[in-house]
């Protein structure tokens, strides 16, 4: 007994080590939510499943989000009377992303060392369990950023939701800023380093599912080519399994515009949030408390929009603002980049 008791706390010894070598390099703040091992009183385990927790990880790392708590959020004008209408912005699962390299990219970094188990076709598979809403610091330069209102605003005849979170560093969710490129990708690669060399000190002992465990980090990882995006991403991680539905209560399903159903997770309006504080939203344990809430504060009318259209938007933004109670201003952009407010 005293022989198996000595495996199973250096077994515990090798995962404190493996969060402290091998993790917290890189993310000082990182912190395992769980950890959990399988052996037998005859043989101590050699691996362990851990899952991170999301609590500051990224805090006093490259991908910390330093800015004050304003964002914005390039969308249609169709897109934005759905939000108002419905009280509630999407967030979208990875599969339904514009960028399909999306997970892949950083977690290629992997592949050529069988003993992280990279499989491109389970990484697909694991898109279903990450959400995330895209945003931008809200300053002058990304107001004004012109590729975003082509993309994303519609060529300029769409809108920017200014908004504010009312939590910063919300539980169960992960805001941070997108790493871009090879030289965005140095904090995995220097990962990839550290657990190479704890495998070779450690006699193997390593996480068994080692890129799902690191699911979120490579989540904020994309080429190149989308550097000009400057995005800010939310992100909410929900497991299920392959063949399961997800049962949380504010994932849904929906067609998107490839005519694909995908899932679709709702984060609410302030004003129109549905739970009161006795409720469980995960259904799991009540995460009220951290589960982020969005205030608008202004939308801007692009600047391809006429200026007799730009009139009748606001007064139907107006009747919704009444309507549902809303506090947010309505202004416009010119095609010289003023930005004023609309009476």
């Amino acid at each position: 007994m005293e022989k198996e008791n000595d495996s199973w706390e250096n077994a515990h010894e090798k995962i404190s080590k493996f969060e402290n070598e091998v993790i917290k390099p890189i993310f000082p703040n990182a912190r395992f939510s769980s950890t959990f091992m399988m052996g037998s009183p005859e043989q101590a385990p050699n691996s362990f499943k851990p899952k991170l927790s999301t609590g500051e990880l990224f805090k006093n790392t490259v991908y910390e989000n330093d800015g004050d708590g304003k964002y914005i959020h390039y969308t249609t004008l169709f897109g934005l009377k759905l939000i108002l209408e419905s009280g509630f912005l999407r967030m979208s699962e990875f599969g339904n992303l514009i960028d399909e390299k999306e997970l892949l990219y950083s977690a290629s970094v992997f592949g050529d060392n069988p003993i992280f188990k990279f499989d491109p076709k389970k990484l697909i598979h694991l898109k279903e369990n990450l959400f995330c809403l895209s945003l931008c610091q809200s300053n002058e330069e990304t107001k004004r950023n012109h590729l975003m209102w082509e993309v994303y605003g519609d060529k300029g005849k769409g809108v920017i939701i200014e908004l504010e979170l009312n939590k910063q560093d919300p539980f169960f969710f992960l805001l941070g800023k997108i790493q871009y490129g090879e030289k965005g990708l140095e904090p995995i690669k220097r990962l990839k380093s550290l657990c190479e060399e704890f495998l070779k000190t450690h006699e193997g002992f390593f996480p068994n599912n080692f890129l799902e465990f690191i699911l979120e980090l490579q989540s904020f990882h994309k080429v190149k080519i989308f550097e000009s995006e400057q995005e800010i991403r939310l992100l909410m991680k929900e497991d299920k399994g392959q063949y399961e539905s997800h049962k949380h209560r504010t994932i849904y399903q929906d067609i998107n515009s490839k005519q694909e159903v995908k899932y679709f997770n709702k984060l609410y309006l302030n004003e129109r949030y549905p739970f009161d504080d006795s409720e469980d939203v995960s259904g799991k344990i009540n995460i009220l408390d951290s589960y982020p809430k969005i205030e608008i504060k202004n939308i801007i009318l692009g600047y391809n929009i006429s200026i007799e259209n730009k009139v009748d938007i606001m007064f139907l933004l107006n009747d919704l603002k009444s309507k549902f109670n809303y506090n947010f201003k309505i202004l416009q952009i010119n095609d010289e980049g003023e930005i004023f407010e609309m009476r």
